[in-house]
């Protein structure tokens, strides 16, 4: 015999554990990704891009 109420909680709990490991994935791989340009910048020597500075304005 089935039990449609346990079903039904299970189905809830399967989207919820499905959408933390989602989350909890993509939150990982963006980091990873993060951290291999960072490394990858270092190792190529690049120098950080330097701020513009903003141009005084001409007196009238």
């Amino acid at each position: 015999m089935k039990n449609p109420a346990l079903s039904l909680w299970l189905i809830g709990a399967n989207r919820a554990a499905g959408w933390w490991m989602g989350t909890a994935t993509s939150i990982v791989r963006r980091q990873q990704q993060l951290a291999l340009a960072e490394m990858t910048k270092a190792t190529a020597g690049k120098k950080p891009a330097r701020k513009r500075k903003a141009k005084p304005k001409a007196r009238v």
